[in-house]
């Protein structure tokens, strides 16, 4: 024969599953002590609720962070609850009386027969009731918070009920805990994009505002970012006797680092006042990177003058991707000469430089690696290869090549966000002489 169900039991369980379930469904910390407080006190009624921290305070003090009495809730309408946390430095410390030798005791306890009206803390707030029921509720393997129950009735708890309350009030604690986790790390996730959107910001403010009119040129740029701020940078200079800088750099790493080296970057060139050469320019950058002492942050650079009168340009390459040059014909080479160390790798650096004259037609297309660095699924590189190919077979003008990497890229990649920061300039040498 059977033996009768425990219907109590059941009823108990029910409560605890109901319980959790909400709580899986919530995102706020305080809706699952509010769910849990309401069906609590409506299945087993209590007369007063206390919550204490120990959290951060001197031996024994302690802080009462909620108290709430039954009559002071109304059931029929959702229940809130105050965040204790939020006004924590407000609260007053105690030490002593009824809490000071629970918490010193460091147990679950069950109090029966109990004459708080002269407690120090709890007296004239709960003098009336005459049990409770006190649990520990551990983080890290100690009692920080603590949970007590109590009802009028001298004898209203039983060590059942002291069981039971231990087991809840820890489930229900270790919940609160992973969603306040939760909550912290989305509002911290938050503040710090909040920073990076600023960070983007100061470096697209730090680009050129409009491309210069240069006489014998045609220009155009792309600066697309990744999902992190990086150290992309380009920039155009004036130069003494008519003259044109043309600066494309790729500072090292991602994140608020390389935004700041890229900044220092923008500032040593628009403050140079030495001589006005793609030799003495890169020397100087590569001087003040390493004074500036940033362990693990360097540059590639690419520098070019730009002389309209003859058409010729004089590079330096500070370790950076060589430069590819469209004929007119449709040939595409790489600008590999006049190379040196990257800059702010080591002091002192040579940086020779190198000319080449452009042709009617001829474009010059610099890049940084975050275009032959792009990975598709299957964690190939769209590389040089790639690049060159669809240098090949797009027109010669500057918004054309533009237009053929990009549709490169997406065709290799798939998507349209990245993991490095893609930038372009192309210079395109205009006329028929």
């Amino acid at each position: 024969m059977n033996a009768p169900l425990d219907t109590s039991t059941d009823q108990d369980i029910e409560l605890l599953v109901e319980m959790l379930r909400e709580a899986s469904q919530s995102p706020d910390a305080r809706q699952v002590l509010a769910s849990f407080a309401k069906r609590l006190w409506t299945h087993s009624p209590i007369d007063a609720l206390v919550s204490l921290s120990v959290r951060g305070m001197p031996g024994g003090q302690y802080k009462v962070t909620r108290s709430i009495r039954r009559e002071e809730l109304n059931f029929s309408r959702k229940l809130s609850l105050p965040d204790p946390w939020r006004d924590w430095a407000k609260m007053p410390a105690h030490s002593g009386g009824f809490l000071g030798d629970l918490i010193a005791n460091g147990k679950p306890q069950l109090f029966q027969e109990l004459d708080l009206s002269a407690d120090p803390v709890l007296g004239e707030r709960l003098g009336d009731m005459g049990s409770s029921i006190a649990t520990p509720l551990f983080d890290a393997g100690q009692p920080l918070n603590w949970n007590l129950q109590f009802r009028a009735d001298p004898k209203g708890f039983s060590h059942e009920d002291l069981s039971a309350h231990v087991l809840q009030a820890n489930l229900i604690g270790s919940i609160t805990r992973n969603l306040i986790a939760v909550q912290r790390e989305a509002s911290l996730k938050v503040r710090l994009q909040q920073q990076l959107d600023e960070l983007a910001s100061v470096q697209q403010a730090l680009l050129p505002r409009s491309l210069p009119k240069i006489p014998g040129l045609s220009i155009a740029a792309s600066y697309l970012t990744s999902d992190e701020a990086g150290g992309d940078y380009y920039d155009f200079v004036p130069l003494p006797n008519g003259q044109w800088g043309c600066l494309i750099a790729d500072v090292a790493g991602h994140g608020a680092a390389a935004a700041a080296v890229m900044a220092m970057l923008h500032a040593i060139v628009h403050s140079y006042q030495g001589e006005l050469t793609a030799t003495g320019i890169v020397q100087y950058a590569n001087k003040r990177l390493v004074a500036s002492s940033i362990e693990g942050r360097f540059a590639t650079a690419f520098f070019g003058q730009y002389d309209p009168v003859n058409s010729s340009l004089t590079y330096v390459r500070a370790g950076h991707n060589p430069p590819k040059l469209k004929r007119a014909d449709g040939s595409v080479c790489d600008l590999d000469g006049g190379g040196t160390l990257p800059l702010g790798v080591m002091p002192g650096i040579e940086a020779p430089s190198e000319t080449i004259a452009l042709k009617p037609g001829d474009t010059l297309v610099l890049y940084t690696d975050g275009i032959t660095e792009a990975f598709n699924a299957h964690k190939e590189l769209f590389g040089v290869e790639r690049l060159d190919e669809a240098l090949r077979v797009c027109a010669c003008s500057p918004e054309a090549i533009i237009d053929a990497v990009h549709t490169a890229l997406y065709k290799h990649t798939g998507r349209l966000d990245r993991d490095d920061d893609q930038t372009l300039v192309i210079l395109q040498r205009t006329g028929s002489k």
